[in-house]
């Protein structure tokens, strides 16, 4: 069987100041600067990537691979506190920790790519699960995390990751060693690491929130042996099966509302229902243990991502709203802050001040962009509105911008002739190609309005912005406010004031919680 791996091709003589004595090479490793993380990825990295392009004999370059590994490993956790997570576009330093990051991860796949290519091209090839069952799983193990750091950071994962996962896996499941214990570290096989590829990419990545992809992995490193690939279809129930093609390029994809299976001859389903009854049993044992868990919807919170990967494995989400295309721009902020001040801008305008335009004798409302010195330090823009649903916007922006976004983030954005700003939350958020940034938006309120709130009991006497949320029904009076994280507690009474004039109110029913704010139901205290 033939694998389809892309390698460098190494013709170099290694240059004399890389170290391939495996003794001076754990000493130079060791003494690399991990304090300081940017300079020390980069020297390894690029001796890695020296090392695969040079005349080396496999065994030997795999053996330094595995000396680097704990200093590798230290490293990339600090890359990861550094990128990870951060709103898009991503800052200078982040965006070399994250670029660094993926040339480690690829430079590593390449050594063990280069070995397994060598074996597995030999005419007669003997003891192959003894030779291969290592650096296969280091290779999946390394693809795995550079799925992992495209999620984190919402950038599609690297072109050609998926194909050469797929075709790895099967060359395993087919020489037999695909279950073997690969790595006495972690307990794991091969198999193991696939379905965590599998599984993470079908929890719709690109909608987790902070940290949220971390959970995931945790909660599959604590269920292993639970999914299955099977042959077939049979038996499967068709509206909660996911397809994956090992002959293909694709991430698996759920086989729901009509959608085309995927493209290869070697087809395998994933079947997830002895994870997700599990799941079900933990989740609900952990709602009857808990006697607020009914109440709290907190989207961070590790029960609803639970329940959340139960309905996204057990029974994959339909549209529940039609999206219409759409071509205008809207105004857009992002954050408590700037919601709050765009809010209060608003509702210092007249109506006489809306931007209009003639067209062909006919007076058209145009875009009103806040254009102040202080609004552009808080940062406001136009982005370019795809298409519209019931409930949300597609959005995208091309290359720059000065509104950094991220999943679980509160939006603001006034839409062309309208003078206040709807509240809404990012559910899902991806880099396109050119830099490019596209969203989904669910919009919660037609209007924001500036208020302040403060606890009367342990206040430090500082009054936290905040969003009261109008309702959809114009004679309702609003009782949700969305406010900085962690503000609310069960029945914890504030004094909210609204432009001087002051109310207490106490916090009932919290909806949703993510690390960028809390929005919950209040009433009169």
């Amino acid at each position: 069987m033939s694998l389809p791996l892309s390698v460098p091709v190494s013709t170099r003589p290694l240059p004399k100041e890389i170290e391939i004595n495996p003794k001076k090479a754990r000493a130079w490793a060791e003494a690399l600067p991990l304090t300081r993380t940017i300079e020390s990825a980069n020297i390894i990295a690029q001796t890695i990537s020296v090392l695969n392009r040079g005349k080396l004999p496999a065994e030997e370059r795999i053996a330094l691979l595995e000396i680097y590994r704990p200093v590798i490993s230290v490293l990339m956790e600090e890359l990861d506190a550094i990128y990870a997570f951060s709103a898009l576009p991503l800052p200078p330093k982040q965006k070399e920790a994250f670029d660094l990051a993926h040339l480690m991860s690829a430079e590593i796949c390449f050594g063990y790519k280069l070995l397994v290519l060598e074996k597995t091209e030999k005419r007669f090839a003997f003891g192959i699960k003894k030779t291969l069952l290592l650096p296969i799983h280091r290779i999946l193990t390394n693809q795995l995390a550079l799925m992992m750091q495209s999620y984190k950071s919402y950038h599609p994962v690297p072109a050609g990751v998926w194909k050469e996962a797929c075709a790895l896996y099967q060359y395993a499941e087919v020489e037999g060693f695909a279950r073997e214990i690969a790595d006495g570290e972690t307990k794991t096989t091969i198999a193991d690491i696939f379905h965590d590829m599998l599984m993470i990419s079908l929890a719709d990545p690109y909608r987790l929130m902070y940290r949220e992809v971390d959970r995931v992995q945790e909660i599959l490193g604590q269920h292993r042996g639970m999914v299955e690939l099977r042959p077939s279809s049979a038996g499967l129930d068709p509206q909660r099966t996911f397809a994956i093609a090992l002959d293909g390029e694709d991430a698996p994809r759920p086989l729901v509302q009509g959608n085309r299976p995927p493209t290869g001859n070697v087809i395998r389903m994933v079947d997830p229902a002895k994870l997700v009854e599990r799941l079900q049993q933990k989740l609900k044992a952990a709602n009857s243990n808990a006697a607020s868990a009914a109440k709290s919807r907190a989207a961070h919170d590790l029960n609803d991502l639970t329940a959340r990967l139960i309905r996204l494995w057990g029974d994959p989400p339909k549209r529940q709203f039609r999206r219409n295309p759409a071509d205008t721009g809207v105004a857009l902020c992002a954050g408590i802050k700037a919601i709050a001040h765009f809010a209060e801008l608003a509702s210092n305008e007249s109506p006489e001040d809306d931007a209009q335009a003639i067209r062909d004798g006919r007076t058209i409302p145009l875009l009103k962009m806040p254009t102040d010195p202080v609004s552009q330090r808080i940062g406001v823009e136009e982005w370019h509105v795809l298409n519209q649903s019931a409930n949300g916007l597609r959005m995208h922006r091309d290359q720059g911008g000065n509104v950094g976004i991220t999943v679980g983030e509160a939006i603001g954005v006034r839409f062309v002739g309208g003078q206040a700003w709807n509240v809404g939350v990012v559910r899902w958020l991806t880099l396109m190609e050119g830099n490019a940034l596209e969203f989904g938006l669910e919009l919660l309120s037609p209007a924001g309005h500036s208020v302040t709130i403060e606890p009367t009991i342990g206040s430090n006497g500082r009054a936290i912005p905040t969003i009261l949320l109008a309702t959809s029904h114009p004679e309702l009076p609003p009782d949700m406010v969305m406010s900085m994280p962690d503000m609310f507690a069960d029945l914890r009474e504030f004094e909210l004031n609204d432009h001087d004039e002051l109310s207490r109110v106490r916090a009932t029913t919290l909806i949703e919680r993510t690390s960028k704010f809390d929005l919950f139901q209040f009433q009169p205290s």
